[in-house]
């Protein structure tokens, strides 16, 4: 998100001249849709290639800002009772939700009238300190589900309780029964469980992707911190071996998330299970967590490719039994297929209980990968991280010298090679130079294979390396040198974990309309 701001609520119309818009795809001259919710009133704003609706320019004294001025009746009518908008300017989208200002009175009326309901049930929910504001309409969806969505009648509703209460007093049996299936029909909102979440890369791209993090968990100090830098409070330092996984039924999110590490891919003696592993006591131990929140209706287990293939699918037809009351998929997807310039393939094994989720397809194809150059461009010695890497000694940098742009090791002169490099043993992504109009190989630590920057004779700093995993600048880590350069590169790329985050909320976006069904129209 680059700006979220209030704004008046004028019956004139809506009226965006912010600077910020200047860093969207809403440039003075392009054109524009909004698609609004008569039903739940609410509306969000994209571009289109074409519409009778175009961004409009202002002149100021720095140049020419764009200006975006909706007045159609209709669309200005869904806010008709709010008392101040709320405005998410986003590159290729703008939210408008309406809110009411919060009163004694009226959350006194909303809380007795919760209270009338529920006490008809032996249940009275007090909401009094929970709220500062009461949030009338909100409505969230990204520009490429729009497009979807249309003539396709797909939406996700995310209700709040004073959906399903209505104005009036009095209750009949019947509007109990509307309560409380608006009730059931929020049981599947957007909120995740994390385990393993490291320094919280994957749970960005759950969170871009509109996912609320409940509660995340991780063992190692400086991935925490980073974490909570960017993240928030909401994660706990903790080894999940010594964790009450009851917590995790108490917090109640019904989907789970998580990439636990495993190393051991050759069982101990034919009779044994990958399971029984001791090296692969966290895939265990995320399936234990799994099965400890019957709120679950979706998991997502990401690891490294050889999790599928080893013992010719044994160990993936292991977890599939451990966690048979799901519909299951897996397979392994590449981040350069989904807009990363990086061929970083992990395997994903994604779990549902509401219908089966296909993995995503891919979004590029090779002639249109991203590469290194345009990932990297811009960066200079102020962005956040960028001076963080390895300085290399004199010896490192006489042969980084040798290695030509997209080479490695291999461009060494004799005198330079190992032993192990003479036989053929070493990695080819030692000493590898990157190419700037390719995408990058997978990254992992770079201190410890020489990842090499394509011009200059040194590793990728690490906020290269997050470029290349789609962190923007913002996103700072933190800790020593060597576990910052661990942190980013045990990472799923973010573009890659917003693909597979998008699949699981069409499918609980499917899921909820055959529960709820709503009506969108495009303007």
């Amino acid at each position: 998100m680059i700006k979220s701001r209030k704004a008046k609520n004028s019956k004139r119309g809506l009226y965006l001249q912010d600077n910020e818009l200047k860093q969207t795809a809403f440039q003075p001259g392009t054109n524009f849709k909004y698609v609004i919710d008569t039903k739940n009133k609410k509306m969000v704003i994209i571009p289109s290639e074409s519409s009778v609706n175009t961004v409009s320019k202002r002149a100021t004294k720095s140049g020419v800002k764009p200006v975006i001025d909706i007045r159609n009746k209709e669309a200005i009518s869904i806010f008709r009772e709010a008392d101040y908008l709320q405005v998410e300017i986003q590159e290729d989208q703008i939210i408008v939700s309406g809110y009411e200002e919060k009163s004694s009175s009226a959350l006194a009326k909303v809380s007795k009238k919760i209270a009338s309901v529920f006490s008809k049930k032996s249940n009275v929910l007090d909401i009094t300190s929970l709220l500062d504001v009461r949030k009338k309409f909100e409505f969230r969806l990204e520009s490429d589900e729009l497009a979807k969505a249309v003539g396709h009648a797909q939406q996700f509703v995310q209700l709040s309780i004073f959906d399903v209460i209505g104005d009036t007093h009095s209750y009949s049996s019947q509007s109990i029964q509307t309560i409380e299936k608006g009730l059931k029909n929020i049981k599947i909102p957007l909120q995740v469980i994390s385990l393993f979440s490291g320094a919280g890369i994957m749970d960005k791209g759950f969170v871009e992707e509109g996912f609320d993090i409940s509660f995340a968990l991780e063992l190692d100090e400086d991935a925490v911190a980073t974490y909570r830098a960017n993240h928030g409070n909401h994660v706990e330092q903790r080894d999940i071996t010594k964790f009450d996984k009851e917590r995790l039924n108490q917090i109640g999110s019904p989907i789970m998330i998580g990439g636990s590490p495993c190393q051991g891919f050759s069982p101990a003696n034919r009779h044994s299970n990958f399971l029984d592993n001791p090296n692969n006591l966290l895939v265990k131990e995320f399936i234990e967590s799994i099965k400890a929140n019957s709120n679950c209706q979706v998991f997502v287990l990401e690891n490294v490719p050889k999790l599928l293939s080893a013992g010719d699918g044994k160990f993936k037809q292991e977890i599939y039994d451990e966690l048979s009351d799901f519909e299951i998929t897996s397979g392994v997807l590449t981040a350069t297929d989904f807009g990363e310039a990086q061929e970083r393939k992990r395997a994903f094994i994604i779990g549902s209980k509401i219908g089966k989720i296909d993995l995503p397809k891919p979004t590029h194809s090779p002639d249109h990968y991203v590469t290194v150059r345009k990932t990297l461009e811009g960066l200079h010695e102020d962005v956040p991280n960028q001076m963080d890497f390895t300085k290399p000694k004199p010896s490192t940098i006489e042969r980084m010298q040798t290695v030509l742009e997209g080479g490695n090791w291999r461009d060494f002169p004799d005198e330079f090679k190992t032993t192990s490099m003479f036989t053929g043993k070493t990695h080819s992504s030692v000493y590898r130079r990157l190419a700037w109009d390719h995408p990058s190989i997978t990254i992992a630590n770079p201190r410890k294979s020489n990842l090499t920057h394509p011009t200059e004779n040194r590793i990728l700093s690490v906020r290269e390396c997050a470029r290349l995993f789609g962190l923007k600048d913002d996103f700072i880590f933190k800790g020593s040198l060597s576990s910052m350069q661990q942190q980013v590169c045990n990472a799923v790329p973010v573009k890659l974990a917003r693909a597979v985050a998008r699949v699981v909320k069409h499918a609980i976006m499917r899921y909820n309309i055959r529960m709820h069904s709503d009506k969108l129209e495009l303007v």
